[in-house]
């Protein structure tokens, strides 16, 4: 953590100073130095979790929430323990942290942080992609639904924030996760020829999974699924919507040269509807 970053959280926290440390009427010693300590407690504590030292840091900010609960630097505490959750990969407890914290303080200025930070940490437990294990696609989707599910949720209450754009990168690499998974489970049930199921899959891909980046492939491949039915409009119809909307993919040439082919096959009579 840099030095500057360090100074300036600290000038900021000197600068405020806390509700408790105003000098508005009814305001008692006692709560003054509360406050003092409260604040002199939490800038400790932060050094070290700027130094990624939470090791020493999460206790501290533990004991400032249960020493100070009424303070404003109990509630800053709890969100640093979430931090450091997430820094030490313990999300599950990390998502639990902030969620806690949304319930009992949903005024706090901020609630839309914690909120990201709960997309953040659903998205930092889906799989990675390593040698000799199955893709993140193959395994296990729950995580990369619940940060869908989260992303949407942050940037739907917040669309102003200054983390939409991470938001937003997060989820499109959510969405690819799940709709490659489809594409895997359409090209299974095409090797055991349920060209139906297939059909399936491959449009709740395109309905569910928008913004992925696979929406041109999986058209090419529900396209090349209706031509092998002799389904020669439905198989039109994909390839015209590859030209229309993904008319830069690497898929559009494909498309131009299959639909060629196809304009020599007869238009379908008594047309079967799509399941």
């Amino acid at each position: 953590m840099a030095r500057a970053t360090l100074v300036l959280l600290l000038a900021l926290l000197s600068a405020c100073g806390g509700e408790g440390s105003s000098k508005s009427k009814g305001t008692t010693p006692a709560a003054k130095i509360d406050v003092s300590d409260a604040q002199a407690a939490y800038e400790a504590a932060l050094i070290k979790f700027l130094k990624e030292d939470c090791l020493d840091a999460e206790p501290l900010f533990r004991e400032i929430r249960r020493e100070h609960p009424f303070s404003r630097f109990a509630a800053l505490s709890e969100l640093r323990i979430g931090d450091c959750q997430a820094m030490q990969k313990h999300h599950a407890e990390a998502i639990e942290t902030f969620k806690t914290f949304i319930r009992f303080r949903p005024t706090h200025a901020q609630i839309p942080y914690a909120r990201f930070m709960i997309a953040k940490s659903h998205f930092a437990q889906i799989p990675s992609d390593w040698f000799l294990v199955p893709p993140s696609h193959e395994r296990e989707l729950g995580p990369a639904r619940e940060t869908l599910t989260a992303v949407r949720d942050f940037v739907t209450r917040h669309p102003d924030d200054d983390r939409v754009p991470e938001a937003q990168e997060m989820a499109k690499k959510a969405l690819a996760i799940l709709a490659r998974h489809e594409l895997y489970v359409a090209k299974f049930y095409d090797r055991h020829d349920q060209k139906v199921a297939v059909i399936r899959r491959l449009e709740y891909l395109l309905h569910h999974y928008r913004g992925s980046g696979l929406e041109a492939e999986a058209l090419l491949y529900l396209a090349r699924t209706y031509r092998s039915m002799k389904r020669w409009d439905d198989a039109r119809a994909s390839l015209e919507a590859i030209l229309s909307q993904y008319g830069e993919s690497e898929e559009a040439n494909e498309a131009r040269e299959e639909l060629r082919a196809l304009s020599r096959k007869p238009s379908s009579s008594g047309r079967t509807s799509s399941p």
